[in-house]
């Protein structure tokens, strides 16, 4: 098994898809932080310049990429990219999402588009667009960011808990295609955690305190709470890990 280590990826190239905010910074974060030369693709222009400015003093390894995920073409141009400078892909982590509480009897084809799309469609392109790289080198690691909706559905949330179980079984589908090529798909499924797409619950009093109550860990998640669990599944110890759905929730689902 592989030794922890601050430099456990170093010499590794990783990509994180939706990475300049959020959950996907956190690991972008510390994907860097153990050694990766990270490229970081976002369609948040800004959010990717910030993120950058606070890696500054990493910027030899981290790259940006502007990339809309639900744009076949610009998702093949960033992978593209990457092979230009780095001429491989180690680890995927697909992180991009949206999600927006509505009846479902409310819910507008737009939103049901935009959610798939993004949650579930990018996801694909994505992957397709990084496999060929990694069955040539019969190698890599593609962690998807799933959600215990993928699980356990929500009410009001039927574009995300539909886009999130199907993210769940393209990450099994691809475990089954790829695994003999030595490449490993999986799956995290966080809780409740602070970010940006949960502001709006975390400041509704009566969703938190029922919500608290559901969580034995007492507490909302924080990004760096996933960061830590979706680096060991590109870590080498993780190599026999594969088609799971890892559920990161401070025991919600228990």
């Amino acid at each position: 098994m592989e030794a922890i280590s601050r430099k456990r990826f170093q010499g590794r190239v990783a990509v994180v898809v939706g990475g300049a905010q959020g959950i996907g910074k956190a690991i972008a974060v510390r994907l860097r932080r153990e050694g990766a030369c990270v490229v970081i693709a976002d369609i948040d222009r800004a959010m990717l310049d910030a993120v950058s400015r606070e890696m500054a003093e990493a910027a030899a390894n981290v790259q940006t990429s502007i990339c809309d995920v639900r744009n076949r073409r610009q998702v093949q141009r960033m992978v593209a990219g990457v092979m230009r400078r780095y001429r491989r892909v180690d680890i995927l982590m697909y992180v991009a999402g949206v999600g927006k509480s509505v009846p479902f009897t409310q819910t507008d084809d737009e939103l049901w588009n935009r959610t798939i799309d993004i949650n579930l469609k990018g996801a694909f392109l994505v992957a397709r667009a990084v496999a060929p790289h990694m069955i040539k080198r019969r190698r890599g690691k593609m962690i998807f960011m799933a959600s215990t909706n993928s699980w356990d559905a929500e009410a009001g949330l039927a574009p995300y808990n539909a886009s999130k179980a199907g993210l769940y079984l393209l990450a099994k589908t691809l475990a089954r295609e790829l695994g003999h090529y030595g490449i490993q798909s999986n799956a995290i499924g966080p809780g409740l955690i602070r970010t940006r797409l949960t502001e709006p619950l975390l400041k509704d009093a009566k969703f938190m305190r029922k919500y608290q109550n559901l969580i034995p860990a007492g507490r909302i998640g924080v990004p760096e709470d996933i960061a830590g669990p979706a680096l060991f599944l590109a870590s080498s110890d993780a190599d026999y890990v594969n088609g799971v759905l890892l559920f990161v929730d401070g025991g919600q689902l228990a």
